[in-house]
C-alpha cells in the first residue's frame, strides 16, 4: 500500500497532479481524451481559507464510505485503496457525503483514488513538477 503525502508548502496549485490523474484514467491516456470522455481526476488540489490542501483517498482505517453504502458496492483492495463496483453501484451518493475527506466524486458513479495500481507509482506525483505531492509505502 502507498500513500500520496502532500507537502503544501511546495504546491504553485498548478493542478498538473489533476490533469495526470484524469489522463491516467482515460481509454486514450491523454488529456484531451480525459476531456472528451469526461473523466475527473481522483486527486484534488483546493484552496480552503487562503490555503491549499489537497482532497484525497486517505485509505481510512475503518472507512466510513463502505460503511454508508447500502448496497456493499464499496470494498477495500488488498493494496488498501477502495473499489467500487459498477454493476451494484446504484450511484445514490451516500459514500461522498460519507467521506470525511472529499475525497470522493460522484460523476455517475464514485471515483475513488486508486493509487495508478496499474504503474509503478501514481501519477499525480509523478507529474508535479516540485514535487509536493510523495509518495511512501507503508
Amino acid at each position: 500500500m502507498v500513500k500520496i503525502l502532500f507537502e503544501k508548502d511546495k504546491c504553485l496549485g498548478c493542478k498538473t497532479c489533476e490533469l495526470a490523474c484524469a489522463a491516467a484514467h482515460s481509454k486514450s491516456k491523454s488529456i484531451l481524451g480525459a476531456i472528451k470522455e469526461k473523466k475527473f481526476s481522483r486527486i484534488r488540489i483546493k484552496v480552503k481559507n487562503g490555503k491549499l490542501k489537497v482532497e484525497q483517498c486517505m485509505l481510512c482505517s475503518d472507512p466510513k464510505c463502505i460503511k454508508a453504502c447500502p448496497v456493499g458496492a464499496l470494498k477495500r483492495r488488498e493494496n488498501g485503496t477502495i473499489e467500487v463496483n459498477d454493476i451494484t453501484c446504484t450511484g445514490c451518493g451516500l459514500c461522498q457525503e460519507a467521506c470525511p475527506f472529499d475525497a470522493i466524486r460522484l460523476c455517475v458513479l464514485p471515483t475513488v483514488c486508486d493509487r495508478c495500481m496499474e504503474g509503478d507509482e501514481p501519477l499525480c506525483a509523478k507529474a508535479c513538477p516540485t514535487k509536493a505531492l510523495k509518495v511512501k509505502a507503508v
